[in-house]
């Protein structure tokens, strides 16, 4: 008769979630989340109206065991490159998701990096199943929004304004343990440095 296979084998807390994101400046985050507040007083509560400032890459799941060598992953790619500038223009809405965020100008950096990326962690260690093909870049503002709340927000923001811009020199990785409810910051890999940034120009 065969033995069962221990328990801790198939622990779900054996799988961290793991995400990787673009962090703008401070500034950008007190204006991001004005807009949220401003949001949640007009539509009332959605999802995502918590959450900081940002520009998402992936996420995905993997063994806990594993965390080192996707650490050296992500450092393997952005070491090798150098920083780069967002420019945020105007508000833009996307009807599957019902989500309303920021635009990028300039999407052609972070899909770049995003495609790198997946390339890495693909060849040593995550499954094509959580890594897009396809990713357009975004800061979103509010997400799942109800059909109300959805044709209001296209409503008073499809022609408003709003512009700025960072430059990324770094990502942000985190994770999150079962029962994945609260993300913890992992690191912050740096990307490789241009002269002027040595210099303290940036």
């Amino acid at each position: 008769m065969m033995k069962d296979r221990p328990a801790q084998l198939f622990r779900n807390n054996e799988l961290n979630e793991y995400m990787i994101i673009v962090l703008p400046y401070a500034e950008i985050n007190n204006e991001v989340k004005n807009f949220k507040r401003e949001f949640f007083k007009k539509y009332g509560p959605y999802s995502g109206q918590n959450s900081c400032a940002h520009i998402g890459l992936m996420s995905f799941f993997q063994i806990a065991d594993r965390e080192e060598k996707l650490m050296q992953s992500v450092q393997g790619v952005v070491g090798q490159l150098k920083g780069f500038e967002v420019f945020l223009n105007g508000f833009e809405f996307d009807s599957n998701q019902r989500s309303v965020y920021v635009d990028i100008l300039n999407k052609q950096s972070l899909e770049g990096l995003y495609h790198q990326l997946r390339l890495r962690l693909f060849k040593d260690l995550v499954s094509l199943a959580f890594l897009n093909k396809n990713y357009t870049p975004m800061m979103k503002i509010g997400q799942n929004l109800s059909p109300l709340q959805f044709l209001d927000a296209i409503a008073d923001n499809k022609t408003r304004a709003y512009t700025n811009n960072f430059r990324v020199t770094r990502l942000h990785v985190l994770k999150r343990k079962a029962p994945y409810t609260t993300w913890e910051s992992l690191a912050a890999v740096p990307f490789a440095k241009a002269e002027n940034e040595l210099m303290g120009l940036h």
